[in-house]
């Protein structure tokens, strides 16, 4: 291979749009053909004119072969190079999403892990520390966070969002259940992370990231980090939106959820903004944020949709800015308020309200298009900053949103593009999950799969990033395209790590494209 052909190497559904892509600078070709295993074609296509974006810097084609229906596995071939196989069919994503969904449970903390290369006995049941007192709290479960075993509320809140949404949207198409009892999983320990005032403590950790062991072995001291605006409203908007959840399963359950939201919002109503730092002595990830207005109106969508009382609807009205750069983002968390308002818009008498949100989020989904039109493999990057493939699949849940309010087949497409991109239609021609496609990430930066020396398959690496953050980025990526700034090394952090909330959004969004 030889880095011309680039495609989805899981492969396209019969109907509807498939394309590929030409690096003209390597095959200056004007027609393709597909071909079976066995070298017989079976399709003819002519090669698009090329794009050549300041971020890739290569000039990149088109090609197009939507006309194509035929079930079978296939390779594009231009003069003398040829692609990596795909498929055409259906069910083709089933084992990719449920490995997707799978890291979840892999990822438990504080539980015996029992099957898989990846088992551990119960990890991180030490007693924390509150930082700056003598007081400890016994907090277990969650999810651990990255490649690090953290657990932050932030990362948390988001990637229960995501698999909430992804859960409602799918109609059945998967077990809703197993869903469901994950989440909760994770909320379990959101609970414990409350304070008896409501303020929710940022975060749980170690003082200091560990080497490349398993999680049962990192046996330092545990610490609960101080609490933060942007934790305590995001537990108030995840745990009232997810109480909505449970209520025919375990109303108990929901109603707890829905009593901490709520005392959530009573700790936010009465202070200041207390924007997190992380103090001298840890140095865990921070997910710092010095504008909460967004957090804040998000609790207050949930909390008005979980309870109807028109209090909460006209404090979230009051802070919502038109200038937000609405996003489903740990950082920007805007979109999830204002995707929960539009879907509970018949509770709302204010219409012009609504009509404001939803032509805001069509505008947004706009120039997302006009970004993804201009771009050579069709992604909506201006920069290409670290997490890059989960921005990537955030900004194709806004292209969603988009399509359920004016059903228009560009924004569904865009934000299949963005799929195909995941899967191998871009310049490193790589599958960026791991143990999926000819060519996925091998060494992703993971404690467990480090430490076992195997890969833990089904996460998402995060993917190129322009910055060059980490040593070995640095030393392996300078003067490459912002696009092929990606390294599969284990040490390589900033491209090549995984995060629970990168593969929260493509679960999402591989739901609500139906392609499960």
């Amino acid at each position: 291979m030889s880095n011309a052909i680039f495609v989805n190497q899981l492969g396209y559904n019969l109907n509807g749009k498939k394309q590929a892509f030409l690096n003209k600078d390597v095959c200056n070709c004007d027609s393709f053909i597909i071909c079976t295993e066995d070298n017989q074609t079976v399709f003819t296509g002519k090669v698009l004119n090329p794009v050549n974006d300041e971020l890739t810097k290569q000039n990149i084609c088109v090609l197009d072969f939507s006309a194509f229906n035929e079930p079978g596995k296939y390779k594009i071939v231009c003069d003398k190079e040829s692609s990596f196989a795909f498929s055409i069919g259906d069910c083709l994503y089933d084992d990719l999403y449920n490995s997707l969904l799978d890291y979840f449970y892999l990822s438990r903390c504080g539980e015996k892990i029992e099957r898989t290369a990846w088992a551990h006995e119960p990890c991180h049941t030490g007693i924390a520390e509150v930082y700056g007192s003598t007081e400890k709290k016994e907090v277990q479960g969650g999810w651990h966070d990255a490649g690090d075993y953290g657990r932050y509320i932030v990362a948390g809140s988001k990637t229960v969002m995501d698999l909430l949404r992804a859960y409602e949207c799918s109609k059945n198409t998967f077990n809703r259940f197993d869903i469901l009892a994950e989440v909760r999983f994770e909320l379990e320990w959101m609970l414990q992370m409350q304070r008896d005032d409501g303020a929710v403590y940022h975060k749980i950790s170690c003082y200091n990231f560990c080497a490349f062991i398993m999680p049962h072995l990192e046996k330092e001291k545990i610490v609960l980090a101080p609490v933060s605006t942007s934790a305590t409203a995001d537990f108030a908007g995840c745990l009232a939106y997810a109480s909505t959840f449970y209520k025919e399963s375990d109303s108990v359950f929901a109603d707890k959820l829905l009593a901490a939201a709520i005392k959530a919002q009573n700790y936010l109503d009465c202070h200041q903004d207390q924007y997190y730092i992380n103090p001298s002595e840890i140095t865990t990830g921070g997910y710092g944020d010095n504008n909460v207005s967004d957090e804040r109106y998000f609790a207050l969508c949930a909390l008005f949709a979980a309870t109807k009382k028109p209090e909460y609807y006209a404090k979230a009205k009051a802070l919502w800015n038109c200038e937000w750069n609405e996003s489903f983002s740990w950082g920007m968390v805007s979109a999830y308020g204002t995707e929960i308002l539009i879907q509970n818009k018949n509770d709302i008498e204010d219409k012009g309200f609504i009509q404001t949100l939803e032509q805001g989020i069509i505008n947004r989904a706009d120039r997302i298009m006009n970004i993804i039109n201009k771009s050579s493999f069709r992604v909506p990057f201006v920069k290409v900053n670290w997490g890059s493939n989960g921005f990537v699949c955030d900004e194709a849940h806004i292209l969603l949103m988009a399509y359920d309010l004016t059903k228009k087949d560009e924004y569904y497409n865009g934000a299949k593009d963005q799929i195909n991109y995941i899967l191998g239609c871009n310049p490193m021609d790589i599958c960026y999950v791991t143990g999926f496609g000819s060519n996925c990430v091998k060494h992703p930066h993971h404690r467990p799969s480090g430490a076992v020396k195997k890969t833990m398959p089904g996460m998402l690496s995060g993917g190129p990033c322009q910055g060059l953050v980490d040593a070995v980025a640095r030393e392996n990526l300078s003067g490459k395209a912002p696009v092929s700034c990606f390294v599969d090394h284990i040490g390589s952090y900033s491209t090549n790590e995984v995060a629970i909330y990168w593969n929260s959004p493509l679960v999402y969004v591989i739901a609500k494209l139906g392609l499960v």
